[in-house]
């Protein structure tokens, strides 16, 4: 049985792309204006080409800024709605990272909906059942006590904490919650955040797992053993029908 159901950041993906649409809508007047701007610069440019071959070069040097300023305009959206793609990309390096354990025999589910939040991946294998959070960030990032601390490459000062662990410890227990309702299972679900991010600790283990990506696939590899190999995939499928209704 196939077990990747789900596009891996799909969720954010599709959250980008509406929220991109409607910032366009409600800014169509000034992308019309900024259009009419631009292509008065490119028929320009045309028409000076056309009549002073001479100028030919630097007339295409402007049509062409105009036309990238033009579609650069278009494909930037504000940096809250820049996160949102930004966070699929996350969850596609994660799908990436994991695609290895499924040939072993892992169960990997990605993107599943949760009553409070969105589930990125979902993984059972031999070591349990460990729901992961995918996190892109840009900057150092430091894990002390359970805080996700960031400092921004070019100023450290400007660093933030994420808050990012505590989602994933909420979603794991409802996990949990509803699969020993569901089928009286009584599964430990581990919360893990996969940091796509410079992270030198690489792997650090609390009430939540902090692990960098490229190291992801060893760390669980290495979860001493909970569930027996030919368990695998029926624990898998009562978390799965558990999460559906």
């Amino acid at each position: 049985m196939s077990s990747s159901k789900g596009k891996p950041g799909g969720s954010s993906q599709a959250q980008y792309d509406a929220l991109t649409r409607s910032w366009r809508r409600r800014n169509r007047k000034v992308f019309l204006a900024l259009g009419a701007v631009c292509g008065s610069v490119i028929a320009g440019s045309f028409a000076i080409a056309t009549v002073w071959p001479s100028l030919a070069w630097i007339a295409g040097v402007f049509g062409g800024a105009a036309f990238c300023f033009n579609l650069f305009a278009r494909m930037s959206p504000p940096g809250w709605i820049e996160n949102w793609q930004t966070g699929a990309w996350g969850e596609e390096a994660t799908a990436a990272a994991l695609a290895p354990l499924e040939a072993e025999g892992w169960m990997v589910t990605h993107d599943l909906s949760a009553h409070h939040g969105n589930i990125d991946h979902l993984v059972v294998g031999r070591g349990g059942v460990f729901l992961l959070d995918s996190k892109r960030l840009s900057g150092t990032v430091t894990v002390s006590d359970g805080r996700v601390t960031v400092q921004r490459f070019d100023n450290p000062a400007l660093g933030y904490t994420h808050p990012g662990a505590g989602h994933a410890m909420a979603l794991a227990k409802e996990t949990h919650d509803r699969v020993l309702a569901a089928s009286r299972l009584n599964v430990w679900v581990m919360p893990v955040m996969v940091l796509w991010a410079d992270f030198p600790q690489g792997v650090t283990e609390d009430r939540c797992i902090f692990v960098h990506g490229d190291r992801l696939a060893d760390w669980l590899r290495t979860r001493p053993s909970r569930i027996s190999a030919d368990r695998i995939e029926q624990v898998w499928e009562m978390v799965i029908r558990a999460l559906a209704s």
